[in-house]
């Protein structure tokens, strides 16, 4: 890996993309939205290229990635039984399944629980086809098409959230509306890039809401080195 600390002196002109359908987005908070362009105008007066591009599978992020995340979780936490770590369960059993069964009913959290039984769903016969390889290929998709971005742009910009943060617990009973919450920040993870998150503006709710730059895998001096460049 480079010395990432060597690439974040020279001063550059950066040619930045923006996604149209994440400023347009439904669930984009308008003051959040205008913040947005103003600091994407602020980059352009300072000399930087910045350019919309059209994205078609932004709305397809946030299913592609809990699909495969909970897959992810039925599978890993399908080895969590309470014996060789972890909590376990002081009720007296004397069948092993039983055992299993309290402890782990104890020992994860609603949500927890909720995405192992997703994840089970997705991964059973009958429908690992119809759900979980389709993720795969969406997200392979995704990779291919974020790889044709980093050809002609060195920094992605996209709103952290689409959102400022919400109360603690306001979002408990909805599950959908904490997995949309998710729908910029997951990108990153599916197309396997740099991602980093910096504030930009304030709202008048009073909570600060902020933008995050992504760069192409391997990229992280080209990131920093952006970042640098708007906080010395």
């Amino acid at each position: 890996m480079p010395d990432y600390t060597t690439h974040n002196a020279e001063d550059r002109q950066f040619r930045i993309a923006y996604l149209n359908q994440a400023l347009e987005h439904p669930s984009l908070d308008p003051e959040i939205a205008d913040g947005t362009r103003a600091f994407l105008s602020a980059l352009s007066r300072d000399g930087h290229h910045v350019e919309g591009i059209d994205a078609d599978f932004l709305d397809h992020i946030v299913p592609t990635y809990y699909i495969l995340t909970t897959a992810e979780a039925s599978s890993n936490l399908a080895r969590y039984d309470g014996i060789r770590y972890g909590h376990r369960t002081q009720q007296p059993v004397k069948a092993l399944e039983r055992l299993y069964r309290d402890t782990r009913s104890e020992g994860f959290g609603k949500e927890v629980k909720r995405r192992i039984m997703l994840g089970t769903f997705v991964l059973s016969t009958g429908y690992f086809d119809a759900y979980f390889t389709r993720a795969q290929q969406a997200r392979q998709r995704i990779v291919e098409k974020t790889r044709l971005i980093f050809k002609d742009f060195d920094i992605l910009l996209l709103p952290t959230s689409p959102t400022t943060a919400f109360r603690f617990g306001e979002k408990g009973g909805n599950a959908v509306s904490m997995f949309l919450a998710d729908i910029f920040t997951v990108y990153a993870n599916l197309a396997g890039i740099p991602g980093i998150s910096f504030p930009i503006g304030r709202h008048s709710n009073g909570m600060p809401f902020g933008i995050q730059g992504m760069s192409d895998r391997e990229g992280e001096p080209t990131l920093l080195q952006f970042c640098k460049s708007r906080y010395p």
